[in-house]
């Protein structure tokens, strides 16, 4: 072939490839727009999911953040709770712990007793120095949550059995076995004529109370009732108040009537608070009473109840009768209290029989969430708390998150105040809305950045010149594929570059001269 012919052969080429590209593009437009929304979909659900993933995130640890800080003013509270000594530590009986709780308690034996108010609430009375307990029974609200615990026996600070609850369990004492397989059958076989409890020890804790009861032994022969050693402590909220109640009795035994045939050493102490009202207390005790008449031993005002009521042989044996203490919304009530060698402020021993002591706090009002913190959604856009424009500064997501704000909605007109690029809503049209039009995104290029305060969704604002701040004009270098002509792609850039490439040799080969031929 000539050089002329060549150079005429890559002219033709030439012409053919740019009379295919525009061809070749037709038939990619279609393909490309399927790929381009496939790939915004998936970009957006993964944008999603990661949104959702981090407000959750940001929710729960403001949650934890929130009941750490509960916890934390309560335990500072606890601690900050001051320790007094008592003047007169023989008619100041002790409360034990500072947080609300009704506890009743059979028996107490404590060498050199401290002088200090209140004494530590452990069970075992480790922290309070008490060397011997019998049967206190403990409901109480710790760090916001209701538990029981009941001690059996504890000695020298160690207890020896016990039942303790959370919220939510109910738990029963070591002969509990015995109980329901054996005790309970013969009340039930003697229609309830011959009926026996031994170590009952049952505690149950809710989410708004917990009761606790325990019993040395309870018996019911032929209608007559006997109860010895016997204690109770309960605590109970509603919506407005709190109930702590503490009891215990040494001995009981009632007719088959109910009335009361012999006592000996019963107290109890009830406390209730209520939202704006004072905290209401009331103790009571008696030491020795038959036939419903209280006995005057050993003095006359153990029979009647008279708080602190002194006798006994002074420094010696010293004995208190219905001491008693209430302060605030606390209160504490011995029934009979020994003392051993006591000189002023401080004894050899102390014996206690039937205490009882209760505190209760008033539930706090209750508080509604600021809209913007609260997990809802408020103003029914579909969009919660930091997710919402409405919720940031100038209405816009791109504004400072304000969680304090108890408006969700954008405006108060009901209308949205928000860019068109972030009002949810498909403003020019073309079937997308916010982050999936082009019109949203940097030089109308969906694949650029997306700007959540541009105002203007449309790709173009009416003219040639371009639209708004987020990208109104058109790709530089050709038009949006859906407009009037087709995309220029890095494909045409090749093909180009081909046809010139084709041209350029054919000029060179038409501008060549042929040779001689040979003969």
């Amino acid at each position: 072939m000539t050089s002329k012919g060549a150079g005429l052969l890559a002219i033709v080429i030439a012409a053919a490839v740019l009379w295919t590209m525009p061809t070749a593009s037709m038939g990619k437009s279609a393909d490309l727009d399927k790929a381009g929304d496939a790939l915004r979909q998936v970009t957006q659900g993964v944008g999603e999911a990661v949104d959702k993933t981090v407000a959750s995130t940001e929710a729960e640890l403001r949650k934890a953040r929130e009941r750490a800080k509960a916890a934390a003013a309560r335990a500072n509270q606890s601690k900050a709770a001051p320790r007094v000594t008592a003047t007169d530590p023989a008619r100041q009986p002790p409360l034990h712990g500072t947080n609300p709780h009704g506890q009743g308690t059979v028996g107490v034996v404590d060498t050199n007793p401290s002088s200090e108010r209140p004494l530590g609430s452990a069970p075992n009375g480790s922290d309070a120095g008490e060397d011997a307990i019998i049967g206190r029974a403990r409901g109480e609200q710790v760090n916001g949550a209701y538990r029981g615990h009941i001690t059996i026996l504890a000695l020298l600070g160690q207890e020896i059995s016990g039942v303790d609850t959370g919220p939510g369990e109910t738990k029963n004492g070591p002969l509990q076995p015995v109980q329901t397989g054996i005790l309970d059958p013969l009340c039930t076989n003697t229609s309830g004529q011959a009926c026996l409890s031994v170590l009952t020890a049952n505690s149950t804790s809710t989410a708004t109370g917990s009761t606790n009861d325990f019993a040395l032994a309870r018996a019911s022969v032929l209608g007559l009732g006997v109860g010895a050693a016997q204690s109770n402590g309960t605590i109970a909220q509603d919506a407005n108040c709190q109930t702590a109640v503490g009891s215990a009795r040494a001995a009981n035994v009632t007719s088959p009537g109910g009335g009361a045939v012999a006592q000996a050493a019963n107290s109890s102490s009830t406390s209730k608070s209520c939202r704006g009202a004072a905290p209401v207390v009331t103790n009571t005790s008696q030491v020795i009473g038959l036939g419903g008449i209280q006995v005057p031993l050993p003095a006359a005002g153990c029979a009647n109840g008279t708080p602190d009521t002194v006798s006994g042989i002074p420094a010696v044996l010293p004995i208190v009768c219905n001491a008693d203490d209430i302060a605030g919304a606390a209160g504490v009530r011995e029934a009979l209290d020994v003392f051993v060698l006591q000189v002023g402020g401080t004894s050899l021993a102390k014996e206690t029989t039937a205490a009882a002591e209760s505190l209760s706090v008033a539930p706090a009002a209750e508080t509604t969430k600021p809209q913007c913190s609260d997990g809802l959604d408020n103003d029914g856009d579909g969009d919660v708390d930091a997710d919402d424009p409405g919720c940031h500064a100038g209405g816009t997501l791109s504004g400072a998150y304000n969680p304090n704000d108890n408006d969700e909605s954008d405006d108060d007109t009901g209308g949205s105040s928000r860019p068109e690029c972030s009002d949810n809503r498909d403003n020019d049209g073309d079937g997308r809305t916010d982050r999936d039009d082009p019109g949203c995104h940097e030089n109308n290029d969906i694949n650029q950045p997306f700007n959540p305060d541009d105002d203007s969704e449309d790709s173009d604002d009416g003219g040639d010149d371009g639209g708004g701040n987020g990208g109104g004009n058109a790709p530089t270098g050709g038009q949006s594929a859906d407009g009037d002509t087709l995309p220029f792609t890095g494909t045409d850039v090749i093909g180009l570059s081909l046809a010139g490439l084709l041209m350029l040799a054919g000029g060179l080969l038409l501008r060549r001269r042929e040779g001689p031929h040979p003969a």
